[in-house]
């Protein structure tokens, strides 16, 4: 019975222990089972979760792909506009240069025909002018040196009343004595001086200051001549008074009696006659100072007309004449610069 029943134990044991391991067994295939749903399930909503990630991603990358190409296709929209303006301003702007070259072109053009037209009207002018002075000269009779002569010394005699001839006394034609004695008078100016009443060496010796400068004046001499030649100190020596003079200034006036005994090889037909009256300011002319315009004067020259109307030949024949250096005359250029200060005169 004992064997039986610890066979019965061992068979209840047994089949405690069978069953305690298919309860566990079963225990743990459900628990297998439920982990392996459970790591299924936590797998697939990981899936999920990855798939919605993933789409959320792709969602947003192509909501930023697609702002990206708005953006720069809105930019470049913007910049093809902003390019379309400029290249349109820049073609306004070069047919508005174009337009105002031209405009300016058009400008000059018709300037410069009105400025051809004016110079080749003023030539036409000036060479009808030309042409019609030409024919009045040609008609004209030339003023003849005689002729001048007797005007200047009528126009002399009319200043007689300027002279105080209470103070130089009066004389007349059959008391004169020779004034060309005197160094500084030569024909023509004993000619005005009898013109002005005055014949004697007495007069002469009379001479004050003024009635010095108004005799220079009236008989239409170069400024301060008379003074200058000691006129009243000659008239006094010639008288037997004892005066002294000045020697240097005798010497000038030595040089100019001799220089103006040269007028006749001067071609005065060619250059004009013209008396002091009608006097130009010569030493306005480079190369002419005082001295040398007293030269040209006591020769006859007095006027830029004059001097402009010299030749070559002339030139050479008014060098020689008053004792200038060769050639300086045409060197200088006198009748060329003579004939702009005429021009400008007119």
């Amino acid at each position: 019975a004992e064997e039986k029943a610890a066979k019965a134990e061992q068979k209840a044991t047994a089949a405690a222990a069978a069953k305690k391991a298919k309860e566990e067994s079963d225990a743990e295939k459900k628990a297998d089972a439920k982990a392996a749903k459970e790591a299924k399930a936590a797998e697939e909503k990981a899936a999920k979760a990855e798939q919605k990630a993933t789409a959320a991603a792709a969602k947003k990358a192509k909501e930023e792909s697609d702002a990206e190409k708005k953006a720069d296709a809105k930019a470049a929209k913007e910049a093809k506009a902003q390019a379309d303006a400029e290249a349109k301003a820049a073609k306004d702007a070069k047919a508005q240069a174009d337009a105002e070259a031209k405009a300016a072109k058009d400008a000059k053009a018709q300037a410069d025909a009105e400025a051809k037209a004016a110079k080749d009207a003023k030539a036409a002018e000036e060479k009808a002018a030309k042409a019609a002075a030409a024919a009045a000269a040609k008609e004209a009779k030339p003023v003849s040196k005689e002729v001048k002569k007797k005007e200047e010394l009528k126009r002399v005699q009319e200043r007689s009343e300027t002279i105080d001839f209470a103070i130089l006394g009066t004389a007349k034609a059959s008391d004169k004595d020779d004034l060309q004695v005197m160094k500084g008078i030569g024909p023509f100016i004993e000619e005005k001086l009898n013109a002005l009443g005055i014949y004697t060496y007495l007069q002469v010796s009379k001479m004050t200051s003024k009635l010095e400068t108004d005799v220079n004046e009236a008989i239409e001499f170069f400024p301060g001549r008379v003074k200058r030649d000691q006129w009243v100190n000659q008239a006094k020596i010639l008288l037997g008074e004892d005066v002294k003079l000045d020697e240097k200034a005798l010497k000038q006036a030595e040089d100019l009696e001799r220089i103006s005994k040269k007028a006749e090889s001067i071609d005065f037909a060619t250059l004009g006659v013209a008396s002091a009256s009608e006097k130009d300011s010569l030493q306005t002319i480079k190369g002419i100072g005082p001295f040398i315009e007293e030269k040209l004067n006591a020769l006859g020259i007095f006027t830029f007309e004059q001097v402009g109307n010299m030749t070559s030949e002339i030139e050479t024949q008014v060098n020689n004449a008053i004792e200038f250096f060769p050639g300086r005359v045409k060197r200088d250029e006198w009748a060329k610069q003579a004939r702009e200060f005429h021009k400008a005169k007119k």
